[in-house]
């Protein structure tokens, strides 16, 4: 068997970004990072924001978010309107999920150009004044370091949330990874109240140690919904709180993605380290991990 490059790992898919059958379909969305977005916008639409501006989840739709594989949400694209992606749909067409979905196919289509590409898990302080909003996003390679592009940010929704920056290179500033809120919440420069979804009474210091864990997962290739929970995790879920042990348990885990490990490889290196931060057999084994929703 031939030796793998490393160095090109994160340009490999995993089990969630493989596209399947559908990989060609995946070049008619693909070009360069910020144009993904603009083109997801033809036919992905965020199953809350739908709500919010007064649009029902059509009934079929309504499991979209729960797709964990890319080549789920392209074959429900696909039975909705064959016509190519890059072409505007009518709204019951489209598909209803979440950010991670968004950053999901922009992972999958840029690794199936060769481009390094993970999810990442942290938050976002552009979509709600005072708040920083759980967002999940696509981390590209980009030079000789990453860059954070936002999927969800197309046309209409740079209009709406009046967004100024370039969506396929956002500020750290504008979008800090879950280990970076973490410390801030520990050194007393965050309110861990504004942390996470408020709006549906989700929040907190559990909230955040619960997207430390997920972040190192999607690192290390875990790519999970935004609701699962393993490890420690669970019970942070239980509690909703964390512990003063625990979050000392947090806090080393946090230390070790403060900087991003360089590549999945890397991250899994971290992970090993962290046992009651890994999926056991019988978590990984499942199609679904621990969820709630």
């Amino acid at each position: 068997m031939a030796e793998v490059d490393d160095s090109l790992i994160d340009a490999r898919h995993t089990s969630w970004s493989d596209p399947g059958g559908f990989a060609d379909r995946l070049g008619e969305i693909a070009g360069r990072p910020a144009w993904i977005a603009d083109r997801l916008e033809q036919f992905v639409i965020h199953h809350q924001i739908a709500r919010n501006i007064g649009i029902a989840v059509p009934a079929p739709a309504e499991s979209d978010r729960g797709l964990r594989h890319v080549s789920l949400l392209l074959a429900a694209a696909v039975a909705r309107d064959r016509r190519p992606l890059s072409e505007h749909r009518a709204i019951g067409d489209y598909l209803f999920v979440t950010c991670r979905d968004f950053a999901m196919l922009a992972v999958s289509a840029l690794r199936q150009r060769g481009v390094a590409a993970r999810l990442r898990v942290g938050f976002a302080s552009y979509f709600n004044a005072g708040v920083w909003m759980d967002h999940l996003v696509c981390e590209h390679r980009a030079g000789g370091g990453w860059a954070v592009l936002d999927a969800q940010l197309g046309p209409l929704a740079r209009q709406g949330f009046r967004i100024g920056f370039d969506v396929g290179d956002v500020p750290r500033s504008a979008w800090q990874p879950a280990a970076s809120i973490w410390r801030a919440m520990r050194a007393g420069e965050v309110d861990p109240g504004i942390c996470g979804l408020p709006y549906a009474g989700i929040a907190g210091a559990w909230w955040i140690a619960a997207s430390v864990i997920r972040d190192a997962g999607a690192l290390a290739g875990i790519e999970a919904l935004p609701w699962d929970f393993w490890g420690l995790g669970q019970v942070f879920q239980a509690t909703r709180e964390v512990t003063e042990a625990q979050a000392g348990q947090i806090d080393q885990l946090a230390a070790a993605l403060e900087s991003a490990p360089a590549d999945r490889t890397a991250a899994q290196a971290v992970l090993a380290r962290f046992a009651w931060a890994q999926p056991t057999a019988e978590e990984g084994g499942r199609s679904s991990l621990a969820r709630t929703d």
